[in-house]
């Protein structure tokens, strides 16, 4: 009975073997064949069916997925497939990790993972030569946004430079406005005065044309009222005289 149980067994493992080896040969032909998504299928029945997986069936799968343009699942394979003690296949996968994210812009997370890479395995030339790619792009990158930091501070610096000039010019031109509005006002007022001064000064015959009254009968009217004011005068005088004398009656 055990014997038998020991035959089934066998061929049971035997079956399983050969169709985990047939599903690997159609996934690495699939694959040669740029039939990613096939190849893709055949992969993820190994792992999900058949439980079985390794390093090497994790980089081969995440580069299924890269080629069909799922980089999410490729990143998550690459990951499996960076956790082995096989230095060269977790060297590739790092490498990998490093182009998708030099790809993305993401320079300093590509530059670790070359890095990374390198130390794994040392005879890597790829991930040398990328570190070295990426680690020039950052330098300049780095060169870059100091010179447009220094061109930034000058055009800062620059535009205060300005701003001051233009500043004290408006403070200049203010006061030259002022100093101009001052002497016009003093030069109105000098001619107002002038003018004022010239219509006191208008001439008797002037004054007389207006009020077309000759010389003549303006000195005979003068006359009269000077006169007038005589005779007015010497009878206010004559009459403060008798109210002084008191010992003579008032008539």
């Amino acid at each position: 009975m055990i014997f038998i149980m020991k035959i089934i067994l066998s061929i049971i493992l035997s079956d399983r073997i050969d169709k985990i080896n047939s599903l690997t040969k159609a996934a690495e032909e699939s694959f040669k064949n740029e039939n990613y998504l096939e190849s893709i299928e055949n992969y993820r029945l190994l792992i999900d069916s058949f439980d079985y997986s390794n390093e090497k069936l994790y980089l081969n799968l995440a580069h299924s997925h890269l080629l069909s343009e799922d980089t999410l699942n490729a990143i998550e394979n690459y990951n499996y497939a960076s956790l082995t003690n096989n230095l060269k296949i977790k060297s590739i996968a790092l490498q990998q990790l490093g182009n998708i994210n030099e790809r993305n812009n993401k320079l300093e997370e590509a530059l670790s993972f070359y890095r990374e890479s390198i130390i794994a395995d040392n005879q890597n030339n790829d991930s040398k030569f990328n570190y070295e790619l990426v680690k020039k792009k950052l330098d300049n990158k780095k060169e870059d946004k100091e010179k447009n930091k220094q061109k930034s501070n000058e055009k800062n610096q620059d535009n205060s430079s300005k701003e001051k000039k233009n500043d004290e010019k408006g403070k200049e031109d203010q006061k030259n406005n002022d100093n101009q509005k001052e002497k016009e006002d003093q030069k109105n007022n000098d001619n107002q005065k002038e003018k004022n001064q010239n219509n006191s000064e208008e001439t008797v015959e002037e004054k007389l044309k207006k009020i077309n009254m000759s010389k003549k009968k303006a000195e005979m009217i003068l006359n009269a009222l000077n006169n007038n004011e005589f005779q007015y005068i010497q009878q206010l005088k004559r009459k403060s005289n008798k109210k002084l004398n008191k010992n003579k009656p008032d008539w």
